[in-house]
């Protein structure tokens, strides 16, 4: 609710600004063109009855004119430098907000590589009495959430629109600075940790994927070192865990084939599974996939999950790609198989445990799981 009372608070200064520019052009403008022959009108009439008179004589009369119509582009470009000076004041704004936005962790320095690498394998993920509210809402989103990840776990997160899920992970992934509590990434609080630090240990595929303007290719491959499109077998491995290798193989020039701004060509689910497949090709500690099955059917969700899984191995005697997974979703099957399930409403976990438990409890859990029970069958 606050971050729509601020837009509409911005859009309604928006308008204002706009209508004062739109009123400087429809009156002042055509004010200023008339004033030309307002001028012209009133030497004539003036400088008419003082020739008349003998009080003035036409060569007077004349300069006067001539004067006039000097006057008349020099009020005009009044108009419009009043006009550039209202648009200027907004650019202005603008970068004065830039400018004096606040950055609390630009002089945060990167840990050693090795250090970094041993935090989440030494310690895991912890987090410690989590609250937070958005700005001018007193309501917490999230209240006293307390968890751990521990290297090789798969954790679920399911709770209903507006639970708190993603503010959840926004905070896990440190896209918002969460005002109570702590969350340590081993010995280390994620807070003095770099941005830099923090993309390289958890990674997050959302619900709403950005893809460039670019190949198939180039949009998974975006994460490697000058997108460089690395080991073919590794690549091929990786559309066939993001079910995209037989798709691909039907674009026009396969996984050369260009997506699009923002993947306008694909489907939404082909645009998850694409960022999906990104975040498969570089290792990370954490891999948390918010949402990412929604656009999916349940066959295609089923064969996501296994591959999924398998990201906690090691492929061809290679590093695992996923130290743990933190799977958020509304679907109890994308839960079946996580080692622990956390049930989040109204901000609080309500209920956690495996799938085989938590059916067996009253709760949401077990009445979303008899609800997807009944319309898969």
């Amino acid at each position: 609710e606050w971050s729509t009372r601020r837009f509409e608070k911005e859009n309604q200064d928006m308008l204002r600004r706009s209508m004062k520019i739109a009123w400087t052009r429809s009156f002042v403008m055509p004010m200023l063109s008339n004033l030309e022959h307002f001028l012209k009108l009133l030497v004539l009439l003036v400088g008419g009855i003082m020739v008349i008179e003998e009080g003035f004589t036409i060569g007077q009369l004349t300069a006067f004119i001539a004067y006039s119509a000097l006057l008349t582009f020099p009020l005009m470009g009044l108009g419009w430098v009043t006009t550039m000076f209202q648009q200027g004041l907004v650019g202005l704004t603008s970068i004065q907000t830039v400018l004096q936005q606040d950055l609390p962790r630009a002089n945060l320095i990167s840990l050693p590589e090795k250090k970094l690498k041993s935090l989440f394998a030494e310690g895991g993920l912890k987090v410690n009495n989590l609250s937070y509210h958005y700005p001018e809402s007193k309501k917490d989103v999230l209240r006293h959430i307390n968890f751990s990840i521990h290297p090789g776990q798969v954790i679920g997160v399911l709770g209903r629109i507006g639970s708190g899920k993603s503010t959840l992970v926004n905070g896990l992934n440190r896209y918002l600075d969460m005002g109570k509590g702590s969350i340590y990434l081993g010995d280390q609080d994620l807070a003095t940790l770099s941005d830099k630090d923090v993309r390289t240990c958890i990674r997050t595929v959302t619900q709403l994927p950005f893809l460039f303007s670019d190949t198939a290719e180039n949009n998974i491959n975006f994460a490697l070192e000058n997108g460089d499109s690395g080991d073919r077998e590794l690549f091929q491995k990786i559309l066939y865990s993001a079910a995209l290798d037989k798709e691909v193989a039907r674009f026009p020039k396969q996984e050369k084939t260009v997506v699009g701004e923002k993947g306008i060509m694909l489907s939404g689910g082909q645009k998850q599974r694409i960022s999906l497949a990104r975040a498969m090709m570089e290792p990370c500690d954490l891999l948390i996939l918010d949402n990412v099955l929604s656009a999916v059917d349940y066959e295609t969700e089923r064969h996501l999950l296994r591959e999924i899984h398998k990201l906690l191995k090691p492929i061809n005697n290679q590093q695992a790609l996923a130290g743990s997974l933190l799977i958020v979703s509304h679907r109890v099957t994308s839960m079946e198989h996580a080692d622990l399930i956390l049930v989040l409403d109204e901000g609080q976990i309500v209920d956690q445990g495996q799938h085989a438990d938590l059916i067996q409890r009253p709760g949401y859990y077990q009445q979303m799981w008899a609800l997807q029970n009944d319309h898969n069958s």
